[in-house]
Formats: C-alpha cells, sequence, structure tokens
C-alpha cells in the first residue's frame, strides 16, 4: 500500500531488512523473525493496540543523509511484494539514469505522491485506518469469512486458567472474539452468537455462558457500551434463530443491510437500530418506523398551566413527545394529522415550536434546541408522509358506533355504560380525542375501570398502534380476502376445527354471521403472516376484537398482538410464550419469593399461566370480567399480564402456601378466576363462589405491584430468549442425533462437527432464502450451502471440480426436486466418502454421472440403497458384496412403501439401514443391479476423475497417468463391447479382456473422444469397477479412509 513519503529516522530499531538494491530497502518488523526481540514486540503491539504494518519499503537516500524515506506499507507477503516488483521494474531503470543522489529522491518521492494520488483519491481519516487494520487483523486471526463484519472490538481481561489474560475482545456479527498475546503466548477463542445460553453483568465485567464453559471478561474502559453490544448482537442472532426472512417487520429479522454497509458504521447502525426499536415499542408504532433523532425539551400542558419537561422524538411519520416521568404525559403526532407549523419566540417561552393537529388540538414545544433544523426536518417529513385517502373510511368518532357483532346481537341498555360514556365525553373535551390526544394519569384511571362498548373499538386501535396499520394499508384486508382461497389446506382445518370454540356462550358466535367473519379474519392473516399462519388462542382473541371492532379493524389488531404486543407467542414453537412464562416466575420470584419457592415445589406454575397470556386472560376469566384486562393490556403493554398473574397469586397466598399438590393448587385458582365479575357489563355469570371484582382486581394489582416496568421486562425477555432458544436448540440436536444413531460409522465428535456446520449453513439459509425457517422443524439445507459443506470437509472437495462434483451428489440425494437434503442424508454421504469401501465410493462416484437415473431415483429416492453388511465373530465384514451387483428395481420398490417415511435406505453403499425399514426391503435390494453408464457420462465421469485430486496431492503425477491409462482402457472396452454377443459379455470375458488391456497398453489419450448419436456405446458397472482395480494409485485413493476432522479446509 503506497502511502506519502515519511522521514524515518532509525530505519533498524524496530525492522530487519529483507531484500535491497541501490535505491530501495524491504523490511520485516522483527517481531515477525523469532526470538525474544520477536516475543517482546508483539507483546507490545497486543497490549498497547498499535496495529503495525509487518512489512514496509524505504526509499534509501544519499551516505551522508542518516535518514530514509517511508513509500509502502503491507500487512502481508503478498500485498508488500506486489509494490516492490513494481519499483523494480518501473522505477529502478528510470533512477539508473539520474545523476544525482537528491534528484533520485525527489523524483521517486513525486512519483509514489502521483500514485498515491492516483489509487487513493480519499484521504481516510486515521481512525478509519486504524479500525481497518484491526478488521482485516480480526479476519486473519480467526479464519473467518469477510461478509462477517467487525462490529468493534475492546482491551479487555478473560479469567483464563489461575490468572486472568490481557488482549483484545472482537465483536462481530456472527461471532464474539478473543485474543491474548503475552510473550509467545496465545489465549485465543471464537465463539458463534447462536452458542451463546446467557449473559450475567458482574463487577467490573461480565460472563458468556455456552453449552460448555463459563467465560468471564474484566477491565473494561466503557463497561455499559461493551455490554450493551454484546447483548444486542446476541439478541440479533436469537431473532435470525426464530424468524428466518419471512416476517414483514425488519426487527424480526437479521438485517441484510449489515451485510453490504461500510465496515466502520456497521456499530453505530446497530445503536440507530436499537434507538427505534426502543421508540416503536414505547409509544406502540410500526416496527418499520425509523428514528431519526430526538431533543431534550419543554412541553405546556394547557390543563396544569405548567411547562412539563421530557423529550421530542422525530421520525419520517410521527412526532412523539414523553414527559421525564412516563406517567405525566405522552402525545403522538402523525405527520398526516399535522395542519400547521409555527415558530414562536417569546419571553416565556423561547425557542418554541406551535403544533395545530387537525382536529384543532395545538402543542407548544419550548426550549427546543436547533429549532429552525428540526422544523425543516418536519417540513420535509410532511412533505414525503403519506396523505389520507379521503374514499377511505376514517377513524372519526361516529363511525366506531355500532360497529361489530355486538351491537348486531345484543341490544342491552345498561346504565352504567351511560355513565361512562359521559365520563370518557368530558376527558376528551379537557384532553382532546383520537390519535393526537394527551395521553395522561387520568386516562390511565378511566381505561382501569374499563372502556365504554361504544369506544373500546376506537380506543384498541389507538392504544395498540393497529391504527396506523389501517391507516397505511388501507385496501390490504380487502385483498388478503378476495385469496382466502390460497390457504394451506392445513391450516385451514385448523382454523375450521377452532371456529366453534371461541366465545361459545356468546349469540354472535351462534351464527354462521359471526362465524364466518371469525373464518375470514384469521384465513386473511394466515396469508399476511405465512411463518406464523394460525395458533391455536389466535381464534379466541381475534372473536374478542369481531365484537367490537369491523373485519378490517379485527385484523389489524390481530396483527399488532402478534407481531409487536406478545411477539413469538403465536409461532409453531410458541418460544414468546415459554419465555414470558419464565419471566413470569423471576419476576414472581423478586416480588413473593416465599410463594414462588413453594409453587416451584408442586410444578404448578407453567401449567397454569401459560394460557393465561396466550388467551389475555379469555379463557379463564368470565368474558363480562377479561374484557377489562384486555382494556389494560392495550394500554401498559405484557407487563400488566405479569402485573395480574402476580396479584391473583398474591390475593390467594394464603391458601396457596397450604397446597400439597399441584391438582389442588389448580382447584384453588380455577375457582378464583371463575368467580371474577364485573358489575358494568351486560353479560351477568352466574358465581359459583365467592366473587371478586374485575375492578378491584386491577386496582390492587397496580397498588400492589405496579412498580414492575416494561423496561425491567424486556431486560429479562433477553436474557431469558437465550436459554429458551438454546433449549429448544439442544431438543433439536437430539431429535436429529436419534435419526443417525446406530447407522453410521462416524464417531460422536464427528457427528457432532458435521452438526454444527450443517446449522451453520442452515441459518445462511434462512437469512436469504424463503425454503425453511430456522425453528420450522425440518432440518434441511440447499444446493449452494450443501456444496459450501461439501468443499470444507469432504475428502472430494479438494479439487478444481469441487463444486460440480457436490451438485451432482446433491441432485442425487435430492430425489423429490425440492432442491433441499436432510441431515441423515448428507450424513450417509459424507461417510461412505470418508469410511466407506472400495466398493461403497465407486458406486456412489458411478451414480453421481448416470443422466438418465429415473428407474434409480424412483426405486429409491436417495438414489443409492445399501448392501448389509454381516459382522463375523472377529469384526470383519461378512457377505457384503463388492461386485455392485443389487440395486433396487422400479417395479419392486413400487410394490414397497416406506413404513417410516424415511426412503433415503443406502443400503448398496454398505451403511446400516434405519431400525424402522421393513426388512422386504433388504431382499428387494440384493437382487437388483445398476444401470448401465453411457459413453457422454463416462466421459464426465473421467474427468470428474481429474478432478478429485488437488495438486499438492502425493503422487499426483503418476495418478494423472493411472486415469488417463484407465480411461483408455474403459474406451477401448466400450468401443468393442458392441462387437461380443451378449452372452459372452461375462464376468470371466470382461475380466480377461480387463487383464490383456491394462498394465501392458501405455498409450495415450490426445483427446477425450467425441461420441456420436448413432454409436454411443454403454459399459455396465461391474465392467466398470472391474477396471479401477488395474491402477494401484487410484485405489488407493478410493480406499483410504479419512477422519472428518483431518479433511478440513
Amino acid at each position: 500500500m503506497w502511502v506519502k513519503p515519511q522521514q524515518v529516522g532509525l530505519s533498524n530499531a524496530l525492522w530487519t531488512s529483507d531484500q535491497a538494491n541501490p535505491y530501495f530497502v524491504l523490511q520485516i518488523r522483527k517481531s515477525e523473525t523469532g526470538g525474544i526481540t520477536s516475543k517482546v514486540l508483539g507483546t507490545l503491539d497486543n497490549v498497547l493496540d498499535s496495529k503495525p504494518y509487518l512489512y514496509r519499503i524505504l526509499l534509501s537516500v544519499a551516505p551522508s543523509e542518516e535518514s530514509s524515506y517511508c513509500i509502502s506499507y503491507g500487512k502481508c507477503r503478498e500485498e508488500i511484494n506486489a509494490d516492490w516488483i513494481w519499483l523494480t521494474r518501473n522505477l529502478i531503470p528510470v533512477l539508473e539514469i539520474i545523476e544525482d543522489p537528491n534528484d533520485t529522491v525527489d523524483f521517486a518521492c513525486a512519483k509514489i505522491e502521483s500514485l498515491l494520488a492516483q489509487h487513493q483519491p480519499q484521504e481516510t481519516s486515521k481512525a478509519a485506518a486504524k479500525f481497518q487494520l484491526s478488521s482485516d487483523k480480526f479476519h486473519k486471526l480467526f479464519c473467518l469469512s469477510e461478509d462477517d463484519k467487525l462490529v468493534n472490538y475492546y482491551s479487555c481481561s478473560v479469567w483464563h486458567g489461575n490468572f486472568p489474560k490481557q488482549g483484545w475482545l472482537y465483536l462481530s456479527l456472527r461471532h464474539v472474539s478473543f485474543h491474548s498475546y503475552f510473550l509467545g503466548k496465545t489465549v485465543q477463542f471464537c465463539i458463534p452468537w447462536t452458542e451463546i445460553v446467557g449473559i450475567e453483568k458482574v463487577s467490573g465485567g461480565f460472563k458468556i455462558l455456552t453449552r460448555y464453559e463459563r467465560l468471564t471478561f474484566l477491565f473494561f474502559f466503557n463497561l455499559d457500551e461493551t455490554l450493551h453490544l454484546v447483548q444486542e448482537l446476541s439478541k440479533m442472532a436469537v431473532k435470525s434463530l426464530l424468524n428466518g426472512v419471512e416476517d414483514k417487520n425488519d426487527y424480526y429479522k437479521f438485517d441484510e443491510e449489515l451485510q453490504t454497509s461500510d465496515k466502520n458504521y456497521v456499530k453505530e447502525y446497530i445503536d440507530a437500530k436499537f434507538q427505534s426499536e426502543s421508540y416503536c415499542r414505547r409509544f406502540s408504532l410500526p416496527f418499520w418506523e425509523r428514528l431519526d433523532g430526538f431533543v431534550n425539551c419543554n412541553l405546556w400542558f394547557p390543563y396544569t398551566k405548567s411547562d412539563v419537561p421530557g423529550r421530542l422524538f422525530c421520525s419520517p411519520f410521527y412526532l412523539c413527545f414523553i414527559s421525564k416521568f412516563d406517567t405525566r404525559c405522552k402525545v403522538i403526532i402523525p405527520m398526516y394529522e399535522i395542519a400547521v407549523v409555527e415558530k414562536v419566540d417569546s419571553s416565556v417561552c423561547p425557542d418554541a415550536l406551535h403544533i395545530t393537529a387537525k382536529n384543532k388540538i395545538t402543542f407548544m414545544f419550548g426550549s427546543v434546541p436547533q429549532r429552525d433544523y428540526l422544523c425543516s426536518k418536519i417540513s420535509d417529513f410532511l412533505h414525503n408522509s403519506i396523505s389520507r385517502d379521503n374514499s377511505s373510511p376514517t377513524l372519526e368518532p361516529a363511525n366506531f358506533e355500532k360497529r361489530g357483532l355486538q351491537n348486531q346481537f345484543v341490544e342491552i341498555i345498561n346504565p352504567r355504560q351511560a355513565v361512562k360514556e359521559h365520563l370518557w365525553q368530558l376527558h376528551f373535551s379537557e384532553y382532546g380525542r383520537g390519535v393526537c390526544m394527551y395521553r395522561t394519569k387520568r386516562l390511565q384511571e378511566l381505561i382501569s375501570h374499563g372502556i365504554p362498548d361504544k369506544l373500546r373499538a376506537e380506543m384498541w386501535l389507538i392504544l395498540s398502534g393497529a391504527v396506523f396499520d389501517v391507516e397505511k394499508n388501507r385496501s390490504k384486508y380487502t385483498e388478503l380476502v378476495s385469496r382466502i382461497e390460497e390457504v394451506s389446506p392445513i391450516v385451514a382445518d385448523e382454523i375450521e376445527r377452532d371456529l366453534h370454540r371461541s366465545l361459545p356462550e356468546h349469540p354472535a358466535y351462534q351464527s354462521e354471521r359471526g362465524i364466518d367473519a371469525l373464518r375470514r379474519v384469521l384465513s386473511a392473516y394466515a396469508l399476511y403472516n405465512s411463518n406464523v399462519g394460525y395458533c391455536q388462542a389466535m381464534n379466541m382473541i381475534t372473536s374478542l376484537f369481531l365484537l367490537y371492532a369491523s373485519e378490517e379493524e379485527s385484523f389489524w389488531l390481530l396483527v399488532a398482538v402478534v407481531e409487536r404486543l406478545l411477539p413469538d407467542y403465536y409461532n409453531k414453537k410458541v418460544v414468546g410464550a415459554i419465555v414470558d412464562q419464565n419471566v413470569f416466575e423471576l419476576l414472581l420470584k423478586e416480588n413473593i419469593p416465599e410463594l414462588h419457592r413453594h409453587l416451584s415445589k408442586l410444578g404448578v406454575l407453567k401449567m397454569v399461566t401459560m394460557s393465561w397470556f396466550l388467551t389475555l386472560y379469555l379463557s379463564i376469566i368470565p368474558f363480562a370480567s377479561a374484557i377489562h384486562i384486555v382494556d389494560c393490556f392495550f394500554y401498559e403493554g405484557t407487563k400488566f399480564l405479569f402485573q395480574v398473574a402476580i396479584q391473583v397469586l398474591y390475593h390467594n397466598q394464603s391458601q396457596l402456601m397450604l397446597v400439597q399438590d399441584d391438582g389442588e393448587a389448580m382447584s384453588l385458582l380455577n375457582e378464583f378466576t371463575e368467580n371474577v365479575s364485573n358489575k358494568d357489563s351486560p353479560f351477568q355469570t352466574v358465581m359459583s363462589g365467592v366473587a371478586t371484582e374485575v375492578r378491584v382486581l386491577i386496582s390492587q394489582s397496580y397498588r400492589n405491584f405496579g412498580h414492575i416496568t416494561m423496561s425491567h421486562v424486556e431486560n429479562l425477555r433477553n436474557s431469558e430468549r437465550l436459554r429458551v432458544v438454546q433449549s429448544i436448540e439442544d431438543q433439536d440436536k437430539k431429535s436429529v442425533m436419534r435419526s443417525v444413531k446406530g447407522i453410521t460409522s462416524f464417531k460422536q465428535p464427528e457427528i457432532d462437527f458435521l452438526y454444527r456446520k450443517f446449522q451453520e449453513c442452515r441459518r445462511k439459509m434462512s437469512l436469504c432464502s424463503s425454503k425453511v425457517s430456522h425453528l420450522s422443524g425440518s432440518f434441511v439445507i440447499d444446493e449452494s450451502q450443501f456444496c459450501e459443506l461439501f468443499s470444507f470437509a469432504s475428502p472430494w472437495g479438494v479439487g478444481c471440480l469441487a463444486t460440480a462434483l457436490a451438485s451432482r451428489i446433491f441432485v442425487l440425494l435430492d430425489t423429490n426436486k425440492d432442491g433441499l437434503v436432510e441431515f441423515h442424508e448428507m450424513v450417509f454421504c459424507f461417510d461412505v466418502i470418508c469410511n466407506g469401501s472400495l466398493s461403497q465410493r465407486l458406486k456412489l462416484f458411478y451414480l453421481m454421472h448416470l443422466d438418465d437415473r429415473a428407474p434409480v431415483a424412483m426405486a429409491t429416492p436417495c438414489s443409492i440403497t445399501r448392501m448389509t453388511e454381516k459382522r463375523g465373530s472377529d469384526g470383519s465384514s461378512v457377505g457384503s458384496s463388492d461386485t455392485g451387483s443389487g440395486l433396487v428395481s422400479q417395479s419392486s420398490t413400487d410394490s414397497e412403501p416406506d413404513p417410516a417415511g424415511m426412503t433415503r435406505v443406502w443400503k448398496s453403499v454398505g451403511i446400516r439401514r434405519y431400525p424402522q425399514v421393513a426388512s422386504p426391503f433388504l431382499n428387494v435390494m440384493e437382487s437388483t443391479t445398476l444401470p448401465d453408464i453411457k459413453q457422454r457420462q463416462f466421459i464426465q465421469l473421467w474427468k470428474s476423475l481429474y478432478g478429485l485430486y488437488s495438486d499438492d496431492y502425493s503422487n499426483v503425477i503418476e495418478v494423472y497417468s493411472a486415469i488417463g491409462r484407465l480411461g483408455a482402457l474403459l474406451t477401448k472396452i466400450g468401443e468393442g463391447r458392441e462387437k461380443l454377443p451378449e452372452d459372452e459379455v461375462g464376468e470371466e470375458a470382461l475380466q480377461v479382456t480387463v487383464d490383456n488391456l491394462s498394465i501392458h497398453d501405455n498409450s495415450k489419450l490426445s483427446s477425450l473422444p467425441s461420441p456420436t448419436q448413432d454409436q454411443e456405446w454403454e459399459l455396465p458397472f461391474r465392467t466398470v469397477f472391474t477396471a479401477f482395480q488395474t491402477e494401484q494409485n487410484i485405489l488407493e485413493f478410493f480406499q483410504r479412509v479419512t477422519p472428518i476432522d483431518t479433511s478440513l479446509r
């Protein structure tokens, strides 16, 4: 890398000369030369983070001068050699003509500066250059790919053995790594984020827990920043495991933008993303919204005639304010609601910004820093914001009345509802109505007493943030309903089974009108989010929404609950519900430790509260009472579910402490929840025990456990999510390991290694392909990932045709043509390649090159069946076929079903069959033969033989000669085979032919034959197998047993 010529004084202090000429000297840093000096320098460079270059080129000057000029640096030998060669070829011949040494220096420096200006027009900052050097060093130390971008690095110590080791912690997108070098001793490790099961903060540092070890990192200069970045990167990795790329929102997926963003700005991007997520969560905004910035200012609160200090947030579609004390005031102003923005200056309110909404609500923000810049930002966002469609239904109050099924099926006039409505109208007249209302402590009190039925849909949409989805996606629901027939039959059946289980006591769901509406909403969501599809309990909450809101509004309320308020609750493994179950236990332990200890011994906690959260209490509390809990849930978020659950246990603590088994505890809790009443509801349920008013229950929960905050809940979620996901990973691993147990000769460490590499490939596929979600239950990879794994770990993946060979094997395995291969199939394949016998490997290699594999593929989906190996008392193989006979015919397999669904039975290649596969398979497979290989297929096989070997293979020249002889031999046999009578082409005749033509026939091929359409010959497998045995160099390769760890690259 050319640099601006710089004078250096002591040119040999830390450097030693490697090459020299009259004008230039190539030097190597002494830290790379070995010896005590190298160890000391290496230690200093590591501790001080000096990031020195290892090579440099000096421009020599006249002998009278005591200094030289450094003109080039290099991080590796290849880089510095390129500059040295350029100087030798282009600059030295010119310098030899110049007589004056001073002119020589001036000319050389000017030439280097011109090169620098030409190749590096933009000068980078020292910090950016240092970060680039650190990134290059990181990738070199840990041999990681360039797309695993370094996010940041920190100086710290790790507790290793009996003493801490000082070094550097590297945080990248996929790994947390540590490197320490001290006087020649290196401590280094690299852990994927997906292997981490826990992160714990300790005094002066933090611990990272994996399945196998606990690592303690200490002595950080900025512990909070480091810990925050570690938590965010682990959270991103967990979400990539949970969701793949199918989710609609960036929040849930591992951002592809990080793969293309500049290395220097990845950390800033992650920090901005975290702030945006926190912003959206705090104000219930769609997660696609990105925070642009925020300022500290005051909001003039007209109802108390005072300034409320807080923070004003600005994003492309929203202005939001929250007071310093959350309970005082919160404001959300969509850009489409803004009518006027004015600057106001007065002695009472300096640097003020006055905003008027379209519904005449006004907001005065005072002491706004950089007010002009903020105004220009708001102006730009207003210009780009989505204008409202006047032809679409709006969220005006009149449009919400008499909506939903409740008003169509229930005509009960309740005086209490009229009183509530009057109180709410008074509140609206004072604090405003709609999205832009002032959200204060008074609003919380009204909601805790229950929202009036006529206002419930309006408030649910506003409080949940679903109103913003309705505004942005006016015709989305209509379009989804028109495509309901596209719903998967399996999902449609699941929905149909649960339709009549949804609030069956309500008149609306005793009629087809209500059932049809419920069916449409659930089916539309199954299309909208195919990753979730449909999950039990969704029918319960949707049926509740339909009672008060229209179908479209109910649909977007469902979206808000499933994807924002209760994330991951309703996926295939209900991960979010399991995580929150663990969070609930931790909160119970913090608040009522003695009750937590008692109930944990009984094992009752997980048995009761899971259904409480999934159904928002609709499954255990009477509908008329549970609806009040749903009101508060939309206002407070998930923390209110925990708050009520702890209050229920606290209310029954004295009785629960006396129970001795889980059944008695469940009976006690069920009796209590069934008798939670609501006097304000028109639906009165007959109580069988002592009734508890729901308003009292809610009020007590606020009084006793209102201190629980969403930020605390989120912190607990992040820590528990790691453990839950890793436990699911462990369960999946056990299931997969059982599928290969007893059917491979790999040892357990080798299978574990293949599993880890398979998982890495599977995760990469989930980031760039929609074929599979990581926790979807199917352990599969696609062709590109299989080829990568094959080239990395297979002994056949070293040559120039490794990718082509991997693709051929993949096609052989992928008989159902879905573009995917399962884990046990890959293990079988690698077992044959690494540990198989000669006949097994040759059969695999032979079958890879059959163009027309339909009979074999239809017979056994993996196209390669297995020969059983009977073991004698001495462990030797008895009765295994080396002649290659024994593949399943088309007619034979059609008559034999696959009893376990595991149709890829590799019988002919010698790995033991599945225990589930019936024994008739074995008899069928032993009586069949392989199809013949055609001339054009044989030519490709011949080419592939050359591609099996790398240039550094021992005796590669002799091997290539043997391949040439083998190809010539089989070509001659093929050309002569057509002239022989068919009954003479037996094993003995072929063996004689092979013996006559091999070894003694040393003719070489000048070129590969070009077959013609009317003269194409064929060869049977037994002929090819016999011919291979004539070349010992080739046999040694196919007979060699290769442990999987020795074939890694």
